[in-house]
């Protein structure tokens, strides 16, 4: 009788490779969550990076120079199907406000600038980023 054993018997081997592949499989389906989650945090910033460059181009041209109403209505960045922005639509409108920032039909020295951006969603649905601010004359 043998009673210094070494080594693996073959049900030991076959339960430790049981356990690996489930932990590979659990692995490897964390995977794909892993990038619909990056893709649609992707989405959601470059939505970001457009809707404040826009606020950034109407507030340098001066509160004077930018009109109430629809400034931009909603329409592709780009034409140009190989282009990332072509993803991506944008509207953009202007109101005034009083000072209690309620809808105002004169200038009473403050404009609500806000800009709503549309991209495609990790689902393929249509999602929105909307940023807001106020203007006042100085």
């Amino acid at each position: 009788m043998i009673k210094n054993k070494k080594g693996f018997s073959l049900i030991e081997v076959m339960v430790a490779m049981a356990i690996l592949s489930m932990a590979f499989v659990a692995l490897s389906a964390a995977f794909p969550f892993g990038l619909s989650v990056t893709k649609a945090a992707e989405g959601s910033m470059t939505a970001f990076y457009l809707a404040q460059e826009e606020l950034e181009q109407l507030n340098a041209s001066g509160y004077g120079n930018i009109a109430t109403g629809t400034i931009e209505a909603k329409h592709r960045l780009s034409n140009d199907p190989s282009s990332y922005l072509y993803a991506y639509q944008r509207e953009t409108s202007v109101t005034y406000i009083d000072g209690n920032l309620s809808s105002s039909v004169s200038d009473l020295g403050m404009k609500k600038i806000s800009v709503t951006v549309y991209y495609a969603g990790s689902s393929k649905t249509e999602r929105t980023y909307n940023i807001t601010t106020i203007i006042s004359q100085k």
